[in-house]
């Protein structure tokens, strides 16, 4: 009887250890701000300019709490992304992403490196061609 009351006991409990997790809310797209509807707006470019555009941190330091997570950025962390998103869509700007410029710079030693040894396949001991500036 001990036993009976035990295993209902423990499958009550065990009942209330199951409840499912709190749904998040729904992402939602932040609003185009004033300063890209006038970059899209511009006249049409007689030239296009070359713009490098490195990577923008959030050095704010705000957080927000977030029911999913411990602890959310106030701060959109996709800033660099939006930036040449909103240069390419004005259509006068060529962005040259520069995010990621160490890494590229790292790879480029590497393969020269490998070019002036020998160690490449032929068909990889074409010449880099040098990195476009920014105007």
């Amino acid at each position: 009887m001990q036993r009976l009351f035990l295993l209902v006991a423990v499958m009550l409990l065990s009942g209330c250890l199951t409840a499912p997790p709190k749904e998040a809310a729904r992402p939602t797209l932040m609003p185009r701000a004033q300063s890209y509807k006038d970059l899209t707006h511009l006249p049409a470019p007689t030239g296009k300019i070359f713009v490098s555009v490195y990577n923008i941190q959030d050095e704010t330091g705000q957080f927000k709490p977030y029911p999913a997570s411990n602890f959310s950025t106030a701060v959109p962390q996709s800033a660099t992304a939006m930036l040449v998103t909103a240069l390419k869509d004005s259509r006068w700007f060529i962005p040259l992403e520069r995010q990621g410029l160490q890494n590229l710079l790292n790879e480029r030693k590497i393969i020269r490196a490998a070019q002036e040894n020998g160690t490449v396949a032929i068909n990889n001991r074409i010449p880099l061609q040098s990195l476009t500036a920014a105007n």
